[in-house]
């Protein structure tokens, strides 16, 4: 009886792996493996089968052969989930389940040696044999595909901003100024797309003729987002001219795809801008190592109470993330791993993009009542955002955040318009 326990409890975990795994595993490898899974049930199923015969008249030839290759079977296979759980570094109940059958596993062994089982076997050193390659295969293909490939395949993912020829408003006041937001997955490793952003601010030039000292270079690097020093020149403070997000929270991007958007930029005339920026953000997850639960477009929150006319102010955001009293919004959601292997052997770990919203305070390079929108993204160990992975843990979803600045002149837009 303790013997078939073993069995069917490993058997169990194969089946629940391995049908996940070999219909919706993220990557190539992760189904390939889950197919073996599949496989090495069929080879356990045999075993328990041919425990009954074993210890009963030993009718059949073969049983002590398929009752060896079925424990042989849970021993490699609980050795693979054993590896993977120590590489996570990371506590899950399933290590107990881990331990406890490789306990089984020695007992087994031990059982059927004293049952000298191999003496019915022919070719007994073949035999031997075909079950260690088997095993060293399985945690070949498994270590190659879970963690040697998305881990040395490099994400390719472009953004560009262009600047179309502007038009004056037929008052003379505003500049229509067409951006164009281009985004394209060059690589061969599709990206999930948990945020993106774009702002665009207007800046003055303040001219300095005796040129900017140490303090002023050290004040420059103390204001958020900005570490620009130029000696002459000073470009604050700016106002925004309009922010939005470039595609749907969560959206998959395939190898090869691309994906633009155009808006319209209005810019005062006569408001003492020099210059126009336009700030970039995109974060995304690896498609072969992690993906966002399927309600990630749809968990919007917001730091101000949405059924109330004043919109007050009813949260903070995280600490590391922004000042109290900043306005936010985020989205937010469980992430899957690659395989249910590792869903098994690592802690639950949450996506999080978050659009900051600074309020004006001291030093900040943006004009007193104006705002600069930012945004960053993060894998916590708790849906709140609070608790970050840390650096060794947060590659395991290959979460990236990229930052772009693109800036043109109000000159050139203006000799734009007139051509």
């Amino acid at each position: 009886m303790g013997m078939a326990l073993g069995i069917l409890a490993s058997a169990a975990v194969l089946f629940h792996v391995g049908v996940n795994d070999a219909l919706s595993a993220l990557a190539y490898g992760g189904r390939v493996v889950g197919a073996v899974f599949l496989i090495a049930i069929l080879v356990e199923a045999v075993a328990i089968l041919a425990l009954c015969d074993y210890w009963g008249m030993r009718t059949l030839r073969y049983s002590g052969v398929a009752v060896l290759l079925g424990v042989g079977t849970v021993v490699v296979t609980d050795l693979m989930f054993l590896i993977v759980q120590i590489q996570g570094a990371e506590y899950t109940v399933f290590l107990w389940l881990w331990i406890g059958l490789a306990i089984w596993a020695i007992w087994a062994l031990w059982l059927l040696t004293q049952q000298k089982v191999w003496q019915g076997i022919p070719h007994t050193k073949g035999v031997a044999l075909s079950v260690v390659v088997s095993g060293a295969i399985g945690a070949t293909s498994l270590g190659y595909s879970q963690l040697y490939v998305p881990y040395n395949t490099p994400v390719k993912t472009l953004i560009n901003v262009t600047f179309d020829d502007p038009t004056a408003a037929t008052d003379g006041s505003l500049l229509h100024v067409p951006v164009k937001f281009k985004l394209q997955n060059t690589g061969s490793v599709g990206v999930f797309l948990v945020g993106s952003s774009w702002t665009a601010q207007g800046s003055p030039t303040k001219f300095n003729r005796e040129g900017s000292g140490m303090n002023d270079w050290k004040r420059s690097v103390e204001i958020p987002g900005d570490n620009e020093m130029l000696r002459h020149v000073a470009f604050y403070p700016s106002h925004m001219l309009g922010t939005g997000t470039i595609a749907t929270p969560g959206a998959w991007v395939d190898p090869g795809a691309e994906y633009s958007l155009e808006e319209i930029v209005d810019v005062p005339l006569r408001s003492g801008f020099s210059r126009i920026e336009v700030f970039i953000y995109l974060g995304f997850l690896r498609g072969d190592r992690c993906k966002p639960a399927s309600d990630y477009a749809a968990s919007l929150e917001v730091s101000w109470d949405a059924k109330s006319r004043e919109k007050k102010h009813i949260r903070d955001a995280p600490a590391w993330l922004a000042h109290p009293g900043d306005e936010f919004y985020r989205h937010h959601s469980k992430v899957s791993y690659s395989s249910e292997i590792l869903n098994l052997t690592h802690t639950t770990a949450y996506a999080n993009a978050w659009w900051v919203f600074p309020r004006w305070r001291e030093g900040v390079s943006f004009a007193k009542g104006d705002t600069f929108p930012y945004m960053d993204v993060a894998i916590s160990h708790e849906p709140e955002g609070d608790k970050l992975m840390s650096q060794s843990e947060e590659p395991e979803c290959g979460m990236t955040l990229i930052r772009r600045k693109f800036v043109a002149t109000v000159d050139q837009l203006l000799k734009a318009a007139k051509e």
